[in-house]
């Protein structure tokens, strides 16, 4: 939303004490002034030329106390690790359909950023990542510009597209160390395109939509004449927030609509059991497209439609975020159809529902310009050092969640599976910049040819952004 005053307005009403005049600069212009004063000739030409004089060095005085602020300023180096290790358990039935799954570490995401104001209504970001396989990758690449008329804020770049609330929120601050099944299945997530977003002058409530292109591989590409194209639109709305307890209470809701147009009209919805170590790539893929059970660098995907023919892919979804002090409630529910080519139309679909306490007090904080989750404050950070009354420490903040999740992939002639989830989790925030992770998965997975199976994740996790 427009404002009276912008934040740039008030950089340059409020110059930093660098950029100020020395008090001797200061006393010699006052002293300047003076004189003149003192010993101004009383004829007319005289006294306007006198006039002139005080009047240059009155702006060149105003000039040294209010200089103009330079850009780019608020240049911000960015950076955010994840260390994973991640073990499994399968029955036959599943390394019969999937192969064998390896244990594993590696780093979940490396990243650095940089951050910075280009204008005094423009910002810039830039975001690689260092840990997928094979070479650096692009994340948040973007420029925006603010305070516009209606739209608010309107970028360009590759992002995070506004759909879903997990997807616009980060994984800095998600609660389980990967989001749930419907996240790969059904949102859009990064993609390059223009999009704007803003916001209610209350706060309660935000919109954003967005045209982009679809199907783009890792490092920002996409080629297709035909298709290749989306959009979405996101609407969010807080019924209540409790501002006098800083949003220890709010209920959170929202709705979002996905227009694919997939590249040279094929798409494909698969998933991966809500755990991830490895590369995500086969290894080896059969004539069908489907991986080689057995050839996997990574997680395999447990329901996978394969490519369908299809011109539009029409993606619907809910989602709710309950706080109440230390407990939260959140939920998604999405349903995609997929309008085929040379067979039926088909629904496919999933929903999630996850619990979180805080044993030691906090809350799940709420970002109200973007109707996202926001990061976690401990009360007290952890520390332990001996002083002279003893050892003495903090905890930090400790947290327990739990997650259930649903994705149908079966429809008429398409079979791509079914998957539950349920998800056990156990967060310590060291401080509000670095937290450790345990997470259970059990998965039970009946696979494209209706043969059920389970298997089990175990994984852990060191996380530190700054």
């Amino acid at each position: 939303m427009a404002s009276t005053t912008s934040a740039q307005e008030a950089y340059l009403l409020e110059p930093s004490p660098s950029d100020l005049p020395s008090p001797a600069i200061t006393e010699f212009a006052q002293g300047a002034v003076a004189s003149l004063t003192d010993d101004a000739p009383t004829g007319t030409d005289s006294t306007e030329e006198l006039r002139q004089e005080i009047a240059d060095l009155t702006r060149r005085l105003d000039a040294l106390e209010h200089p103009p602020v330079k850009y780019p300023r608020n240049v911000q180096l960015l950076g955010v690790f994840q260390a994973d290790g991640v073990a499994f358990n399968q029955d036959a039935a599943n390394r019969e359909s999937f192969g064998y799954i390896e244990n594993g570490a590696d780093f979940r995401r490396a990243r650095l950023a940089g951050k910075a104001e280009l204008a005094p209504t423009m910002n810039a970001f830039f975001q690689m990542d260092f840990a997928f396989p094979g070479r650096p990758t692009f994340a948040d690449v973007w420029v925006e510009w603010t305070d516009l008329p209606w739209l608010g804020t309107v970028r360009v770049g590759q992002w995070k597209q506004p759909f879903s609330l997990e997807v616009v929120s980060s994984f800095r601050y998600t609660t389980f160390m990967e989001r749930s099944s419907l996240f790969q299945a059904f949102t859009p997530f990064r993609h390059l395109g223009v999009g704007f977003y803003n916001h209610s002058r209350d706060l309660n409530s935000t919109w954003a939509a967005s045209y982009f292109r679809t199907g783009q591989d890792q490092f920002g590409g996409s080629l297709s004449t035909t298709g290749g194209n989306g959009a979405v639109a996101r609407l969010t709305h807080l019924p209540w927030y409790d501002d006098a307890a800083a949003g220890r209470s709010y209920l959170h809701l929202g709705g979002a609509y996905f227009w694919n147009s997939p590249p040279r009209h094929v798409g494909r919805f698969r998933s991966i059991p809500e755990m991830f170590v490895g590369e995500n790539a086969p290894g080896a893929v059969g004539t069908a497209g489907f991986p080689v059970p057995g050839e996997f660098n990574g997680t395999p995907f447990f329901v996978d439609t394969g490519p369908l023919d299809t011109e539009h892919i029409h993606t619907v979804g809910l989602e709710c975020l309950l706080v109440q002090g230390p407990w939260s409630v959140q939920a998604e529910a999405m349903s995609a159809l997929v309008d085929q080519e040379d067979a039926s139309t088909s629904v496919l679909g999933g929903a999630y529902v996850q619990v979180g306490w805080f044993l030691t007090g906090e809350h799940r904080p709420y970002d109200r310009l973007n109707g996202a989750i926001d990061r976690v404050r401990p009360f007290e950070d952890f520390f332990l050092v001996r002083t002279n009354r003893g050892i003495e420490g903090g905890w930090g903040a400790w947290e327990l969640a739990a997650r259930y999740s649903h994705i149908d992939l079966n429809d008429d002639d398409i079979r791509g599976g079914r998957m539950n989830n349920l998800t056990a989790g156990v967060n310590w925030y060291c401080n509000p910049y670095c937290k450790v992770v345990f997470n259970y998965v059990h998965s039970w997975v009946t696979d494209r040819d209706d043969v059920p199976s389970e298997a089990n994740a175990f994984a852990l996790r060191a996380q530190m952004d700054f």
